[in-house]
């Protein structure tokens, strides 16, 4: 079983969690433990990008010819992400 918490709810929050439970036939502790996991995956996500987010958000200049940004890819990289540390925005 899991830990026990008591806290307090305003009237409004109150009249939603009678509403929801009653709405969904579902108990008090079932309805708040959904609600904080549905939360906790909206903001997860938001939060933390994956891989592919942050480098597709990585502007790495064209370099002519072509052949010459697969060769500098590390180089580049590594420029892009030591500014965001820098800049404190990685």
């Amino acid at each position: 079983m899991g830990e026990s918490v008591t806290f307090r709810l305003d009237r409004d929050t109150q009249r939603i969690l009678r509403d929801l439970t009653r709405r969904n036939k579902t108990s008090k502790s079932r309805a708040i433990r959904e609600a904080l996991r549905a939360h906790w995956r909206a903001t997860a996500e938001r939060h933390q990008p994956t891989p592919w987010e942050i480098y597709s958000r990585l502007k790495i200049p064209k370099v002519k010819p072509y052949h010459d940004t697969a060769r500098n890819v590390e180089r580049l990289l590594k420029e892009k992400l030591l500014a965001k540390y820098r800049n404190g925005t990685l």
